[in-house]
């Protein structure tokens, strides 16, 4: 995920387009916004980690915090059943969550803190071009 801003980009592009196409709702505001707040607390807890301890977390993330990392899928997965796909049954956080491949990116991380600084930005970047892009409550 080298290109974390220009990926956002298409995938909001994407998305809009899609839904304005197959005239069904985009996902919300408040829906992604969710999601970026888990991932924000974990980065505040990495940050105190950090300033805790410089060595340990210098490029490794401690086993507690990976298992947070692993949660968001958790997180991720109730969104999605919480969304209601509406007359057309396409159910907007579904399709974020897969053309923005967040399960993925997840799995990716591992243990890696500059894993995870790169899912934590891409994931702001979706929230931004979401709204770049018009996207409402």
């Amino acid at each position: 995920m080298d290109n974390y801003v220009d990926r956002a980009n298409q995938v909001m592009r994407k998305l809009k387009e899609d839904a304005s196409n197959n005239n069904y709702k985009m996902v919300t505001t408040s829906q992604i916004r969710k999601f970026l707040a888990a991932v924000n607390r974990i980065n505040g807890k990495i940050d105190q980690k950090k300033n805790g301890n410089k060595t340990s977390v210098a490029s490794k993330i401690p086993e507690d915090l990976q298992m947070e990392i692993k949660f968001l899928k958790v997180k991720l997965a109730y969104q999605i059943g919480r969304a209601d796909g509406g007359r057309n049954k396409i159910n907007p956080v579904k399709a974020f969550a897969e053309q923005s491949g967040l399960f993925g990116e997840i799995d990716q991380i591992g243990n890696s803190l500059e894993k995870y600084e790169k899912f934590s930005r891409y994931v702001e970047a979706l929230v931004a071009f979401h709204k770049f892009y018009g996207g409402k409550d």
